[in-house]
């Protein structure tokens, strides 16, 4: 059939113009189908910008040939999460990996690798940035750029489309932990747990973090040092036993010698005291549990909201308080390997002010 001939005024027309209304044009992709507004405007104007747009679409050519794609890896992103190595990660850093995994496979699971965008994987981002999820996303293309690297590897992808996407700003809600909060919390604990004060205790005067106090054992004291390795970072430290908090007016060796005196004979300075259907006495305290009962405390002293400081907290406190005492190296203590770090810890986000401390002349 042949085509409709072509109204006379318009034979001089670029092809794909047209004019739904008089004075008002359009511009149909012959490509796509997809028909664009110009609007209403001169005659003239309206068939440069489409004499333009022809002019664009002769120079266009398809992304990939068909031998090209033929020859293109056909492994997905499903695939390459398969291929990624466990290493010697310890099993809670394994368990979020399986969480961050799922959530990638759910998304662009089924995208060949070699087809993978970085507007794939910030659409990915701002979908959970959306949601207020700012940590998460960074794990989350933390873990993309590690398995595009891993997909370069293999020869299933030619670039790393992660490391252009934009980590997300996280800004920390949790507030730091005053000394006067955490008496009010440590009067508490015997109400929540038997084993929550030495905790405190220990966690304030050695400076460590939960999964270090939760697995500290009676053998790590020798030659006058608690010899310890962070569980985190793997970093050993040995603090001497007759390190002294002023503030609170007892020593690691006062709270070790505290730990020994419940009564039960356990291999581990924190246990459980009571026993119950999960834990007998003696048992070493969960990780989580550390968490959970800490904050039931907390919340009998009536330190709440959404901001209020957890256990980890202590950690800050631990450091502020030695640097006002002045004679600890609060960075070797909590383990730190950078400035930064320590500066992150020492920081009171505006808790306590900036004193300026003078020296004798």
């Amino acid at each position: 059939m042949a085509a409709r001939p072509r109204i006379r005024r318009r034979a001089n027309w670029p092809e794909n113009l047209h004019e739904p209304r008089p004075g008002y044009y359009t511009w149909r992709d012959p490509i796509n189908k997809e028909t664009h507004v110009l609007g209403r405007m001169p005659l003239a104007q309206a068939m440069h910008e489409a004499r333009e747009a022809n002019l664009a679409l002769v120079n266009l050519k398809p992304t990939t040939t068909l031998i090209e794609r033929l020859n293109t890896p056909k492994e997905t992103v499903a695939d390459l999460l398969l291929k990624m190595p466990a290493g010697k990660a310890k099993p809670e850093t394994i368990r979020h990996r399986k969480y961050v995994d799922n959530a990638i496979r759910e998304e662009l699971g089924t995208i060949r690798c070699a087809e993978l965008t970085t507007k794939h994987i910030a659409d990915m981002l701002e979908k959970i940035e959306a949601r207020g999820k700012m940590q998460w996303a960074v794990h989350v293309r933390s873990r993309m750029k590690v398995l595009c690297r891993r997909g370069k590897a293999l020869g299933w992808m030619k670039e790393n489309p992660a490391t252009d996407t934009e980590r997300a700003t996280v800004t920390v809600k949790r507030r730091r932990l005053t000394f006067e909060e955490f008496q009010r919390i440590y009067e508490k604990a015997p109400e929540v747990a038997l084993w929550l004060q030495n905790a405190m205790l220990l966690a304030l005067v050695s400076g460590q973090d939960r999964s270090t106090v939760a697995r500290w054992e009676h053998g790590f004291q020798k030659d006058g040092y608690a010899v310890l390795t962070r569980g985190k970072t793997g970093v050993r430290i040995a603090i001497p036993l007759e390190l002294r908090m002023e503030k609170l007016g007892m020593s690691l060796a006062d709270v070790i010698a505290r730990c020994r005196a419940t009564g039960i004979v356990s291999k581990y300075l924190i246990h459980h005291i009571r026993p119950n259907v999960n834990a007998p006495k003696g048992s070493a305290i969960k990780i989580k549990t550390f968490t959970a009962k800490f904050k039931e405390a907390r919340e009998l002293a009536g330190i709440t909201g959404d901001d209020a400081p957890t256990f980890h907290e202590m950690r800050s406190l631990t450091k502020r308080l030695y640097m006002e005492q002045g004679n600890v190296d609060t960075k070797a203590l909590l383990g730190h390997m950078t400035d930064a770090i320590a500066d992150l810890y020492a920081n009171s986000r505006g808790l306590e002010p900036v004193k300026v401390r003078i020296t004798a002349g």
